[in-house]
């Protein structure tokens, strides 16, 4: 058995599909390297969404392989030995098998690389491991379909009515519409790198990739008309799973990975503390955060430990809700948002002292950034403070920054008790989730 699955091996198409899932697998990830860099669970997000494309590519390469026994005639004399038909079919079903299992592997293997030394939850390996599923099930498919028909065109058009039907479903799938789930694409990334893929959703891809595992079997090795009633049974009750049982939902695509959660912090006072997904990010947060500290304790009352902002709900991609978690008391919040290029937050500090300590108080988006960003640069001992966002690259463009500078030279005019009396004020008004910020800070607010 292990010999003729090894000239399998070498005979087949298998080394060739497993070459083609493993560039277009890789490339696919490559392409979105900026979206998942040091975040293991965006990572497997990343490759799962890959399963779009090399799903029908390894549904084709098993009809390759399928049309190949029947063009030769190689299973008619197959089935003229006296071996059954089960027998006969393996070796090379599981020469395609473990060679698209390896191909996707292969890609995780590298992706757990790039990611060493941050967060690897055991989690983040379900999806993947149930994706080899359902690529190896619709290998085996493809084999049957093959074997059935010895068309040339087989394998390019069932690739391409897979591929018409998955994006048809997409598009034609509204809110909350299950047919969406046909698509083998995730419609919402995950909005924060602690969010793990859903139970339900790893359940129903787990459902298809047993239907698709099961047809091909059955297709390819059943010989009995046990075996031609219970191939498309199968196939059906796999993709009923996947319609029925995953819900077309941020809510229900995503879910917290407690591990990932959880609160890492810092030896020392005052304390730091990130989310275990930026625990490799610690030391350098830590210093930036304390200095951050270092400046609000210029402030009565000033906070004495700063934590990572994390949200204790889904998220949806909604920029405000961001802002919205209040702190507990003595704490100030701050967001990680990583530049690629550098492999970390540029802007840790800043964004802590942005309106003495109140940029993550719980009051929303505010407004007015040019009093907030003017406070940040007194209690740094700056002329400006810049803020680096991960879509527009830094926040206060060159148009604001001559009057975060203008509020800075005319702050630092006045007296230095007044000074601090003024940003106190700023700081005290943004807490109160005041929207309007400059004339406290220029003293012409209504006392």
């Amino acid at each position: 058995m292990i010999r003729s699955v090894r000239i399998e091996l070498r005979r087949s198409n298998a080394p060739v599909l497993a070459v083609l899932l493993i560039v277009i697998g890789g490339l696919s990830a490559a392409s979105m390297y900026s979206f998942w860099q040091g975040q293991w669970l965006r990572f497997g997000y990343t490759q799962t969404t890959g399963m779009f494309v090399l799903m029908p590519l390894a549904l084709a390469g098993g009809a390759v392989l399928g049309r190949r026994d029947r063009r030769t005639r190689a299973e008619d004399l197959m089935n003229s030995t006296g071996r059954p038909r089960w027998q006969r079919a393996l070796p090379a079903m599981s020469a395609l098998g473990i060679a698209v299992a390896a191909a996707h592997l292969v890609v995780l293997a590298a992706g757990a690389v790039l990611v060493a030394g941050t967060y690897l939850g055991v989690r983040g390996l379900a999806a993947p491991l149930i994706d080899v599923l359902v690529l190896i099930g619709a290998a085996w498919t493809g084999v049957a379909v093959g074997r059935r028909w010895s068309s040339p065109l087989v394998a390019p058009v069932l690739a391409a009515a897979v591929l018409v039907v998955q994006f048809g479903a997409s598009e034609a799938a509204h809110g909350g519409d299950r047919l969406g789930n046909l698509a083998l694409l995730i419609d919402w990334p995950p909005d924060s790198p602690w969010e793990t893929m859903s139970t339900r959703l790893l359940l129903s891809r787990l459902a298809l990739g047993a239907g698709l595992l099961l047809t091909g079997l059955l297709l390819a090795a059943g010989g009995s008309w046990r075996a031609r009633v219970g191939a498309p049974a199968s196939l059906a009750a796999g993709v009923a799973g996947l319609l029925l049982i995953g819900t077309p939902t941020a809510a229900g695509t995503w879910q917290l990975d407690p591990a990932a959660y959880r609160y890492i912090c810092a030896d020392g006072v005052p304390q730091v503390c990130v989310t275990a997904v930026h625990a490799h990010l610690l030391p350098g947060v830590t210093t930036d955060a304390r200095r951050a500290l270092r400046a609000l304790a210029k402030l009565p009352g000033a906070p004495t430990r700063a934590v990572e902002l994390r949200l204790d709900t889904i998220g949806s991609s909604d920029s405000d809700q961001w802002y919205r978690p209040k702190p507990q008391p003595g704490t100030v919040q701050f967001q990680l948002e990583i530049d690629p290029a550098m492999g970390r937050d540029p802007d840790v500090a800043e964004s802590i002292v942005m309106g003495g300590g109140t940029r993550w108080s719980g009051c929303g988006h505010g407004a007015d950034e040019i009093a907030p960003a003017v406070a940040a640069a007194w209690l740094l001992d700056t002329d400006v403070v810049r803020l680096w966002d991960p879509w527009v690259g830094y926040r206060f463009a060159e148009r604001l920054e001559p009057e975060i500078r203008a509020g800075v030279q005319a702050l630092r005019a006045l007296p230095g008790p007044e000074q601090l009396r003024r940003v106190t004020a700023l700081r005290d008004a943004a807490a109160r989730c005041e929207p309007d910020l400059m004339p406290v800070l220029t003293g012409q607010a209504a006392s």
